[in-house]
Parts: C-alpha cells; structure tokens; sequence
C-alpha cells in the first residue's frame, strides 16, 4: 500500500470514527460489581480492564509514582498503560505507609472483587493478604496472580513475558522447516492470556458466589495460565506420551509465511479438502492423483514428501501476485491471508465493516484509538468508558464516596497515605 493511499485510507476512517457513536453508559452483564485492582503492568489491568468493558465499576489502585508502565510519570497515559487501564476510577495510596493499608480494607468491605499482582509474600507484608481482605469481607472474591506460584524453586524470582515464553517451549515452537530457528512471540502472549484466564475465573468466582458458595481465592500464575494457552495445538505432539501414533498428522507445514511475487502471504492447510483446493488453485490438477503430493494421512509417516509438497506450493505461488493467490485460493476455500504491516492491518476491510476500533478524545493524550470490546451482548451491552484518569487523580471522589469526610481526606494527604 503507497504512503499515499495509506493516508487517504487514515483520513476516511478517521470520518468515520467521528460520526460513529461511542457505546457510552451501558449498564453491561457486570453492572454492579465493585472491584479494588492493585495491579500493575498487564496481566491484572488488562484483566480488570475486560471487567469494566462489561461494565464492573473498577478502582484502579496505584503508588504515588504510579503504575509501571506509566514510566515513571504519575500523569503520563502513555499507549501501553491507556490500553490495559481504559474506563477505571485512579485512587493513589502508599501502602508503605502507616494506615495505607486500612484505607483500602475500609474499601474492600464494599467491593466484589480485590485483584493484586504483587510477588509472593508481599501482599502479606503491606496489610493487604487474602487473610486481612477476607476478614474484612468475607464475600470477597480475592484473585492473586504472580509469575511462577507462590511456592517453589522459582516463586521469588521477577516474571516477564518473554521469560515465561521461553519456559513454556513457546519459544522454541516458533521454528519450523521454512524458518529453522527458534523465536519469540513478539507480543505479550503471556501476559494476556494470564488477563484472560482471570477475567473467566473471576466470573466464574462471582457466579458461584451466587448460588451460595462465599468468597474464595484466586491463585494465578502466568507459567500455568500460559501453558494451559500453549498446550492444545503446540504441545498436541506431547499429550499421548504412551501412543505416538496418536501425534498431529505433519501436513505440508500448516502455518506458511511466503514470498509471492509483490509481496508475502500466509496460508494454512489443515485438511485433505484444503489440499486438494490448494493444487487446483496453482493450476497443477495432476498433483490431485499423486500420492507423493496429496496425501495428507502419508506425510505424517514421510516429512521428506511433506517439505517436497511445500516446496513446490511455494515456489509457485512466488511466481504470482499476492491479490492474484488470495483470489485463488478463496475460490477454493483456503485460509490465506496478505501479510499486512500494522499501519496496513488497522484499515483492513474487514476490521473497518466490523467497527473494530474506536476513536475518543482524550483530555491530554488527545486523540486516542483503540478496539472496541470484543463481544456484542444482546441485552446487555459493553460499558465502553472512554475514560483514562492520571494517577490518584479521583482519590477524593472515591474516598468520599466510601465514608471519608473532608477532614479525613486532609489528614490521610498530610500524613502521605494518599495522594
């Protein structure tokens, strides 16, 4: 796509973004539910994050230097941090000090759902562990996410995405035959399925709370959330220890980034039918009655047939455009695709049909763009709060709004509680 046509593109959905309407004040599934979130970085507030989206009221509970993906700068919204953070209340509280920890438990008394990410043991030593939190609310559901557990030779250790990738065999699973080298997943795949994983258990967790149970913990960690996310398609190989035969069927390599002519696409085969459409679609129909290049049953017992049938798809396909492939193989119902830059991806047809992602105006960020929640609920609509407050900055409005009065929020600021 040329620079131009690309800004004539930015321009339109630009227009359209300002004359779609913003799903603003819905009540969602969750109206109702009061949730304290501690957490920092990504896992936890983008889980808290899909709450809110489902219209959870959030309080977004950070230290006087605020989260850290805010970089240091209390006041600044910088992508990462409005991306994870979007439609939270911000209330600034140093834990560090004394009566911190009381101001959040006279908070807690209030809520559904208290959400930390601290590493093991920490919550216990700041006053606010699952025991003091139940004591003051024992309906609390109580979610605690951490790198590795809470226990174990690697529980004390910081986790990052890119570590819990490598440990998880992510990393390695990324070589195949066309790219024989091992890489990360240059997304934080495990930090948002470990979002993910709590945003369900959380659910869950309130859902039983319903029909009688109580409150209860939530222990999360982002190796077991990540590997339970990896294991049914990159460890399928691995799941009958006891029965090889039982392994995925090695078709020409399913996951296929190649050259074409203009460009690069990616195609997918995963059945007989999609090979069969594969060889008509590249015009080479003798393929069909050959065995050693349309068998998808004999390449999981012959790689060596399997990489000679990817050999020739790609090698033909690089002999024509990529509009001209694409318009092959979805004639012949086969997953493919062009591989866009991410500045091509955000105008794709599709995604533009669909309303995607939305546009508002930040009070400082300015013009701020981002997806809209993902699922549509019939009657009861995504609360999409285009809202991102700096850090503390409605601390007196929720303070209040929890029994403290004027001279009570003057005291917990001079004494450096809150800020």
């Amino acid at each position: 796509m040329s620079s131009s046509s690309t800004e004539q593109c930015e321009r339109e959905l630009a227009t359209e973004n300002s004359e779609r309407e913003l799903v603003t004040g819905a009540t969602g599934p969750l109206d109702g539910i009061r949730i304290l979130d501690l957490s920092q970085a990504v896992a936890g507030p983008q889980a808290t994050m899909l709450l809110a989206d489902q219209g959870a009221s959030v309080i977004k509970v950070e230290p006087p230097t605020g989260d850290l993906v805010r970089l240091g700068n209390p006041d600044m919204n910088v992508g990462m941090y409005v991306n994870n953070n979007r439609g939270k209340r911000c209330l600034c509280v140093d834990l560090t000090q004394p009566g911190g920890a009381d101001v959040l438990l006279d908070i807690a008394r209030d809520c559904d759902v208290f959400l930390e990410n601290f590493r093991p043991g920490v919550a216990e030593k700041l006053g606010v562990g699952f025991d003091e939190v139940r004591a003051a609310n024992p309906d609390v559901i109580y979610c605690s996410i951490n790198g590795f557990g809470h226990d174990g030779p690697y529980a004390d250790r910081p986790a990052l995405d890119p570590v819990v990738q490598a440990l998880t065999g992510m990393v390695a699973g990324q070589a195949s035959a066309s790219l024989p080298f091992p890489d990360l997943v240059r997304t934080l795949v495990a930090d948002k399925s470990t979002a993910y994983t709590a945003a369900q258990a959380i659910t869950a967790a309130l859902f039983a709370r319903d029909r009688g149970v109580g409150g209860q913990r939530l222990d999360l960690c982002m190796l077991d959330a990540t590997m339970a996310f990896y294991w049914p398609d990159g460890m399928s190989d691995l799941t009958h220890p006891d029965d090889p035969t039982l392994a995925p069927l090695r078709a020409p390599d399913v996951y296929q980034l190649v050259d074409t002519a203009d460009g690069k696409i990616v195609y997918f085969i995963g059945n007989q039918k999609q090979l069969d459409g594969m060889w008509r679609a590249l015009d080479h129909p003798e393929k069909l009655e050959d065995p050693d290049f349309n068998d998808m049953r004999m390449f999981h017992a012959a790689p060596d047939k399997a990489l000679a049938a990817s050999a020739l798809i790609n090698e033909t396909i690089g002999t024509l455009s990529s509009q001209d492939i694409i318009d092959r193989m979805a004639t012949h119902a086969i997953p493919c695709a062009p591989v866009l830059e991410r500045h091509e991806a955000i105008l794709d047809p599709q995604l533009v049909h669909n309303e995607t992602l939305i546009e508002w105006d930040h009070p400082t960020a300015g013009r701020t763009r981002q997806p809209r929640p993902a699922v549509h609920f019939s009657e009861t609509p995504s609360a999409f709060a285009p809202v991102v407050g700096r850090t503390g900055e409605h601390t007196d409005e929720i303070l209040a709004e929890f029994g403290h009065d004027d001279a009570s929020i003057a005291s917990l600021r001079d004494r450096g509680v809150v800020a």
